[in-house]
């Protein structure tokens, strides 16, 4: 028996969200709340509203839990099938941070802090097993492998030059050992908005600079840049790479832009209003795409007709 057609997933406001690792459900956050959707069914199995400002969003590998971060800096961990509170970190004294993920086994949730601190909690009892901190710095825009065994982050310094641009270097955290002290490029870079590591960890995806902007491919084991493009796009950088490492989606002013590798050729430029988050399920069945008015969850078949629905309505 044929399967019925998939058709695009339209969501209200959703401007985080992660797909769990078997990729058949879509948890994200718009507004006040927290939604588990369940992919096959289009149905949510869950809305609930754990804490002020929800802002951060994680699946554990095994698709269980659920972690939550605010904008405070406070970090709690969900059941993903009801939405209950499994554990708080009542960590706010950290201070506001960016992203937060599980470890690859589980136990351990990674965190960064705007305050400078790198941090490593127990994600069943919140006891706090490593800190790295860094004095006078910002940490942001962590991100993780696939198989979550390297974590990276850039870490902002203060301006050096009276025309306030801050440097940046990036520092790798090596798995399993959570306690290990984190690597530094032998690299800075001016300002960095966004980065993304590829699933491999071969490669790194940064935008960096102030006006004009770059959006940059950095090769983690050559240690060099293999390919740099100018980018234009709003505040707020969200970066996805393909399971190939062949294919990049970013979010770009008033669209999402797909770039093909390794020469950053954008190849689709798609209209979105407001759009802030984009991400490839893990068996890249669909892709998602966060907005502050409308989001989606397209079916990567469906991409094509997408595409021209969108352009036509521009």
């Amino acid at each position: 028996m044929p399967r019925p057609p998939l058709s695009v997933i339209y969501l209200k406001k959703a401007y985080r969200f992660a797909f769990s690792p078997s990729g058949s459900q879509l948890a994200y956050i718009g507004g006040r709340d927290v939604t588990v959707l369940d992919l096959g069914t289009r149905k949510p199995l869950f809305a609930v509203h754990p804490i002020a400002n929800p802002s951060q969003i994680d699946f554990s590998p095994d698709g269980r839990r659920l972690r939550v971060k605010g904008t405070s800096g406070r970090t709690i961990v969900l059941d993903a099938t009801n939405g209950q509170l499994l554990c708080d970190f009542r960590n706010q004294k950290e201070g506001e941070g960016d992203e937060a993920f599980f470890s690859a086994c589980g136990r351990y949730v990674v965190s960064v802090s705007w305050r400078g601190m790198f941090s490593v909690r127990n994600s069943e009892t919140s006891e706090m097993v490593f800190v790295q901190s860094y004095t006078g710095c910002q940490l942001t825009s962590l991100s993780t492998t696939a198989d979550r065994r390297l974590f990276i982050y850039s870490v902002g310094g203060a301006p050096r030059s009276p025309m306030g641009l801050t440097p940046c270097t990036v520092c790798l955290h090596r798995w399993p050992n959570p306690s290990a002290t984190a690597e530094e490029l032998p690299k800075e870079w001016t300002a960095i908005s966004g980065l993304q590591v590829s699933p491999s960890g071969r490669f790194l995806a940064l935008i960096y600079g102030t006006p004009p902007v770059t959006l940059e491919i950095y090769d983690l084991k050559r240690l060099r840049a293999v390919a740099q493009c100018h980018w234009s796009g709003s505040p707020g950088c969200s970066i996805a790479w393909s399971r190939d490492e062949k294919t990049l989606l970013v979010k770009g002013k008033d669209c999402f832009l797909v770039y093909a590798l390794p020469g950053l050729k954008v190849v689709r430029e798609v209209p979105v209003e407001y759009p802030c988050f984009v991400r490839f399920s893990p068996g890249e069945d669909y892709i998602g795409v966060g907005s502050w008015k409308k989001s989606f969850v397209i079916p990567t078949e469906c991409l094509d007709e997408f595409e021209k629905t969108r352009k036509r309505r521009a």
